[in-house]
């Protein structure tokens, strides 16, 4: 972001301190190493002020007084100091958007709410505000054992208000600026393309998080929220006033609530910030997975949409919206993984969104008696789509993962479809309930968007105690009995999956071809899921024994032929292809290095691979595999740089295997050299990346340096709502 002047701008904290910002997104370091990083924003305007804002009075009387020669009257400023609080009641949910705000009455200051860390409590706080979850162990279990509490005593203090006095001279903390409302809102016009972007989501989207009608059902009254924000213009600082006390509010739902006025409690006069932070993130979801030349980025005034740019827009105003909730203590559910998964900021993002999760409650299903089933369900699907993004990226970073199931009782959600669940006509849902099995899965052999989520979740729960074994600080005398139980349960809950569901039992061609490529898509990457289970457990077994070698050779094997079905797969839509990068960094390139070590190894000691393992066949697939990484790759992809120093590597280790000349048994070996001199320049003696350890030579010892290299990684912008896409 740049001045008038075209200098860098400085985040507000910077600016305030006269300290030199080093300008860097979204948190500058200074502000980081100052533990100030919470604070730290760009403010488009930083000086300007609300309108009504009095002017700041002198500390002392100037000596001399100099009146102007033509002295005109000092016009009258317009009253924004308060404006009329939005009613909350779901009676009067109905009456309209912001064309009711009083911008001339004394109800509500305009300013917005000070954040708690930067207010003072006063006496007698007025009310409180957001609920929050509270467990068995918290200060307020001792007295609920006999019994029930008041529901204020399970309550948040309020975020305090000013008093009357001090809100004639109050402009709000630097949080609570204007110009981010009017950045957001500038942001979210036309809105009829983001109209478009979050159906195309949904509907390309074979397994999303959210459901779907409830979403949608909210898009024809945002887009009149939108337009009335739009027409206030200058006057529309009460309306974001109404916002953020909004979103500082709790979000009750009632239990006779149907799904098809639930969008009323976050939308019209009960807008909140993360009802748009919403909206931003999945329109810059499918944003990334939809071609740059599509139509959909050709605007109705025929303008063109820059597609790097429009995302990289919506990393920063939805990064807007989380702040302004965190700020006003509101929760999102929504992380914006736009960047290459090694980034830590995906990690740090994920944090963030279990925080918010556990401080909802929605980990203990029995804390919500009296939910609807619409929302009941909706939040399965949150709790196992998070809990299975955490499973994924602690195995990938190779860290301890942040949620545990033992903490939950949420059980999953029906595999039903989402129409269903947003249905208000009872019998037809007590119908369709009535034919699921007694494990929750449809009878009647179709796919919806929970069966994947279901089936991916139950594949996280064994993640979980793999990482476990494999993560624990001391080693475990009865590992190898205790992977090998978790192996055969795994093995044992697999072959129990519907069978319409198991990529395996179908033919390879007639998924891709019979099928849609979306539903495609996610029966292939549950598949690699499972036989990535499969893979670490060998991984961890082959540190306890040298007899797990040929079984840890033959899964990789498998998964590396598994994934090559992407080299038959070049004329796939963009959607789909764009999917391809993440799913082989994710399942195959560990498989794939120990494959081409093994081979190494193997062909330097003149020995056969263990096992049933084909030498031509690995050499084959691991040939298909590096020429298919150099189109499957597509420009702009976060993980490029990280796929493809990888390819690299496996390019020079079979180069080494296919040029290997044996040195003649007559030859003296005993100047050192060995086997290895007949190779020449090798791949351990390739340029390392900077920051990135020596290469070791044992496949084992390559897996662990793998796990622990540091890749560094440009920002770009790459994928969203870690891996939930995938």
């Amino acid at each position: 972001m740049l001045r008038r002047n075209g200098k860098p701008r400085s985040c507000e904290p910077c600016r305030i301190s006269k300290i030199r910002c080093d300008h860097a997104t979204p948190k500058c370091s200074k502000c980081e190493s100052r533990g100030i990083a919470e604070r730290c924003f760009y403010h488009p305007n930083p000086m300007t002020k609300p309108p009504g804002t009095p002017r700041k009075q002198p500390t002392e009387p100037r000596k001399r007084v100099v009146k102007p020669r033509n002295p005109e009257p000092r016009p009258a400023s317009r009253d924004h100091e308060t404006a009329s609080t939005l009613l909350l009641s779901p009676t009067t949910l109905r009456g309209g958007g912001f064309q009711n705000v009083n911008v001339g009455g004394t109800n509500a200051p305009s300013e917005w709410p000070t954040p708690p860390d930067s207010a003072r409590a006063l006496p007698n706080p007025p009310d409180t505000t957001r609920s929050y979850y509270l467990g068995s162990t918290s200060y307020a279990s001792i007295f609920a054992e006999q019994h029930s509490l008041p529901e204020s005593v399970h309550e948040s203090p309020t975020v305090v208000t000013p008093s009357a006095v001090a809100q004639k001279h109050a402009t709000g903390s630097p949080f609570c600026q204007t110009g981010v409302g009017h950045s957001i809102l500038a942001k979210l016009r036309p809105f009829s393309f983001y109209d478009t972007a979050i159906k195309m989501y949904f509907e390309d989207n074979k397994a999303p998080a959210l459901v779907g009608p409830l979403i949608k059902m909210a898009l024809p009254q945002l887009r009149e929220d939108l337009e009335q924000l739009t027409a206030l213009g200058s006057d529309s600082v009460p309306a974001f006033a109404a916002i953020t006390r909004n979103t500082a509010m709790p979000l009750k739902v009632p239990s006779s609530m149907p799904a098809s006025n639930f969008h009323t409690l976050f939308t019209g006069q009960n807008l909140r910030w993360e009802t748009l932070g919403l909206i931003l993130i999945v329109a810059g979801s499918i944003a990334q997975y939809t071609s740059p030349d599509h139509p959909i980025f050709t605007l109705e005034d025929g303008s063109h949409l820059n597609k790097d740019k429009f995302i990289e827009d919506m990393i920063h105003t939805s990064n807007d919206c989380i702040n302004l909730c965190q700020v006003h203590g509101a929760s999102m559910l929504v992380m914006s993984n736009f960047y290459g998964d090694n980034y830590h900021g995906v990690w740090r993002r994920m944090g963030d969104t279990i925080s918010a999760l556990y401080a909802e409650g929605i980990h203990c299903e029995e804390s919500f008696p009296d939910e609807p089933f619409f929302l009941r369900e909706a939040r399965r699907r949150i709790h196992a789509s998070v809990f299975r993004s955490d499973k994924t990226l602690a195995t990938f970073f190779g860290r301890p993962p942040m949620m545990s199931s033992r903490y939950s009782d949420r059980p999953l959600p029906f595999d039903v479809d989402d129409n269903i669940l947003a249905t208000s006509d009872t019998e037809l849902l007590s119908e369709t309930l009535s034919r699921l099995d007694s494990d929750g899965w449809n009878t009647d052999g179709e796919i919806w968007a929970s069966s994947f989520i279901r089936l991916r979740y139950q594949m996280s729960l064994f993640k979980e105690r793999v990482l476990e074994q494999s993560l624990a600080a001391q080693t475990d005398d009865n590992l190898v009995e205790k992977v090998q139980g978790i192996l055969a349960e795994c093995h044992a809950y697999w072959e129990s999956v519907p069978a319409h569901l198991r990529y395996e039992l179908h033919d390879e061609d007639a998924v891709w071809t019979d099928m849609d490529p979306g539903i495609a898509l996610r029966m292939i990457i549950t598949y690699l899921e499972y036989l990535h289970l499969d893979f670490s457990m060998q991984r961890l077994l082959r540190r306890q024994t040298q007899l797990a070698v040929p079984a840890l050779l033959e899964i990789s094997n498998k998964v590396l032929s598994t994934v090559l079905v992407f080299n038959k797969q070049r004329n796939q839509v963009y959607n789909i292809q764009r999917h391809f990068p993440t799913i082989i960094l994710f399942h195959c390139l560990p498989s794939a290095g120990v494959l081409a070590l093994e081979l190494r190894r193997c062909t330097l000691e003149n020995v056969p691979l263990p096992g049933a393992v084909s030498r031509a066949d690995s050499i084959r697939n691991l040939s298909v595999l590096i020429s298919c990484m150099d189109w499957v790759i597509l420009p702009g992809d976060g993980n490029h740089k990280l796929c493809s120093e990888l390819n690299k590597m496996l390019a020079l280790v079979l180069d080494e295997v296919l040029n290997y000349q044996p040195p003649p048994a007559s030859e003296n070996q005993e100047d050192g050299t060995g086997a290895l001199g007949a190779l020449g320049p090798s791949f351990f003696d390739m340029p390392m990346v900077d920051g990135m350890e020596p290469i070791p030579t044992e496949s084992e010892d390559f897996l662990n340096w793998l796990d622990n290299a540091n890749w560094s990684n440009t920002v770009s912008a790459s994928r969203w709502f870690a891996m939930s896409p995938c």
